[in-house]
């Protein structure tokens, strides 16, 4: 493994937190006031930070580790079972088309599904802490 389990349990905690914002176009403060709304905080667009900073960490990690992430992500979603972890890395590297960040965030419920990954790679011993 390239990525250690508390760093993906790390991700995972962000993960979820990005996962419960609704996505919107226009993130602006109040012309008026210059106020933020208190719902800000829970949506997203292209002006949040904390979508940012995931962007930021998955993007500073190297392809091995991104293509593990992307395989943890498809094992929890029920593409792959936990066994089959190295076989769902090999497709993760080779079917990469855009950025794995852009991928993640894309993806429904990614904080979830990496856990369930997570657990089931960790249940299947196949996974070896970095």
């Amino acid at each position: 493994m390239n990525i250690a389990e508390k760093a993906v349990r790390d991700l995972i905690l962000r993960a979820r937190g990005y996962d419960g914002k609704e996505q919107i176009e226009d993130f602006e403060r109040d012309p008026d006031t210059g106020e933020t709304d208190a719902v800000e905080s829970l949506q997203t667009g292209t002006n949040d930070a904390g979508r940012d900073e995931l962007e930021a960490w998955i993007g500073g990690l190297d392809e091995e580790a991104q293509a593990e992430l992307v395989a943890l992500y498809w094992i929890g979603r029920g593409d792959y079972e936990g066994r089959e972890f190295p076989r769902a890395v090999e497709q993760a590297r080779s079917r990469r088309s855009t950025p794995t960040a852009n991928y993640l965030l894309g993806a429904p419920l990614m904080g979830d599904y990496i856990e369930l990954g997570l657990d089931a790679v960790i249940e299947a011993d196949v996974y070896d802490d970095a």
